[in-house]
């Protein structure tokens, strides 16, 4: 996922240091700082998929500073990421508070809050329906051994198969209905 923001600041005072704490605050690493541009990371790992804060994905943000112009691109590494609507809104909403901490100096964070709780929730939900596809494709793997009287490599194939479509079907079938 990738979004570049722009705005307008009406007070630059100690505005790099804002913006440093804005970010510590959520454990990104401050990796570069040059006269007019901040980067700063969350390093990617294998456990990424299993983290239901996507604040704590791997990701990378870089904020310039022109004046009184701020440019910032979150990049985040959505690859092994279910990228659910309930993500996509925990990034939005911490962008949009990135941007009120900057601009009215003020950030509810009960918002952001209540969006990552919402995200745990749905995670869990998800993984649900991917434990309910991988009992499926056991069960109808146990039903073809039987019927072909073999234990043949394919029934193995039926688990992460049903898991994966069951997991997809449940996050198509979620941003279809908010998308009504």
């Amino acid at each position: 996922m990738r979004k570049e923001i722009h705005f307008v600041v009406p007070d630059t005072n100690e505005l790099t240091e804002k913006i440093m704490g804005f970010f510590r605050q959520f454990d990104f690493t401050l990796i570069e700082h040059k006269d007019n541009h901040l980067m700063f990371r969350h390093s990617s790992t294998l456990l990424d998929a299993w983290k239901t804060n996507p604040l704590n994905w791997g990701s990378e943000i870089s904020v310039s500073i022109s004046d009184r112009t701020i440019s910032a691109d979150f990049s985040v590494n959505t690859d092994a990421q279910m990228n659910t609507k309930e993500e996509e809104k925990v990034w939005q909403t911490f962008i949009d508070h990135f941007q009120a901490c900057l601009t009215n100096q003020t950030v509810p964070n009960s918002t952001l809050n209540s969006s990552i709780t919402e995200n745990k929730k749905s995670r869990i939900s998800y993984i649900g329906w991917a434990f309910l596809g991988a009992l499926t494709g056991g069960l109808l793997s146990l039903i073809y051994n039987q019927i072909t009287n073999s234990n043949s490599k394919f029934s193995l194939f039926l688990i992460p198969i049903l898991a994966t479509t069951f997991l997809a079907w449940r996050i198509s079938y979620k941003k279809a209905k908010a998308a009504l």
